[in-house]
């Protein structure tokens, strides 16, 4: 059964159609609707616009590069060909994966709720508009990585390994989509799941090797394997292995990408999961 699905006002007035048992894949047009929404809200109304995309990044690495370069002295690694390291080249190669994932979640964890009178009206599964605000946040987080290329050619630090973003990069947005996915169903569940992601966020911030090196944390300290607990944190494993491909022209080793593909393998299980255990009478929840 078709169904015509019009957002309403605040919405850009985009139409769909909808089929209430239909593949996987037939729901593309819908979620590029929802990413499309989600795009052209994001900077509505403000005077820059989408250059704030830019000028946010650039302003907090100019700010941490300040405090961290220039107040306590902090030495990035060496340039893939030993040149001396670049502290804001360095630490703008972790921010990028910081943000597309916390700017992710920030953004699309309300998603659900946001868009519950549709889902109270009409169905189409409970992931459509997740994937689409995940879509338009990747899409910013992509004008980041953009400059930072820019930045490592005009230095010349680029390399035969860079290829093996090819498969990163999906790696990455199949984690992030499955995250988000599960904590914007529980969301809906549990409401205050939302003020506690934020917090987790700044927590977790400080808890990967962002704006400091891994190798200048204990091994361990007071008997606690500090060194090998926040390699055990997933976005760890993701920056470390992004600055390695980027800032260190090298592809990472099969144990990272072994590491990598298991963590996005359990978050891609969870979410199918939450999906059919939570997520397709969430209408009725709202």
């Amino acid at each position: 059964m078709t169904v015509g699905l019009g957002f309403g006002e605040g919405d850009e007035g985009v139409a769909v159609s909808v089929r209430s048992a239909a593949p996987a894949w037939s729901y593309s047009g819908l979620i590029w609707n929802f990413a499309l929404r989600d795009i052209k809200s994001r900077f509505k109304g403000t005077l820059l616009g989408w250059a704030w995309s830019i000028i946010v990044p650039v302003a907090t690495v100019i700010i941490y590069s300040v405090v961290f370069s220039a107040i306590f002295r902090a030495q990035p690694p060496p340039l893939a060909d030993g040149r001396p390291g670049n502290y804001a080249v360095w630490l703008l190669t972790g921010l990028v994966v910081w943000t597309g994932f916390s700017n992710t979640l920030n953004t699309a964890v309300g998603t659900l709720l946001g868009t519950g009178s549709l889902l109270q009206k009409i169905y189409f599964p409970s992931y459509a508009p997740v994937v689409g605000s995940v879509i338009s946040s990747m899409m910013q987080t992509g004008i980041e990585a953009v400059i930072l290329l820019v930045i490592l050619v005009a230095i010349g630090n680029v390399g035969i390994a860079w290829l093996s973003l090819v498969i990163w990069i999906p790696v990455f947005v199949i984690f992030v989509t499955s995250v988000t996915y599960i904590l914007a169903t529980y969301n809906v569940y549990f409401r205050d799941l939302a003020y506690l992601i934020t917090v987790a966020l700044q927590l977790f911030f400080f808890l990967t090797p962002i704006i400091y090196p891994i190798t200048l944390v204990p091994v361990s300290s007071h008997g606690i394997p500090v060194r090998a607990l926040i390699e055990a944190n997933p976005l760890a494993q993701f920056v470390e292995s992004f600055r390695s491909i980027l800032y260190g022209v090298s592809v990472p080793s099969v144990t990272s990408w072994a590491i990598l593909l298991a963590w996005t393998a359990a978050a891609m299980g969870l979410a199918v999961l939450t999906y059919f255990r939570r997520g397709l009478d969430i209408g009725e929840q709202i």
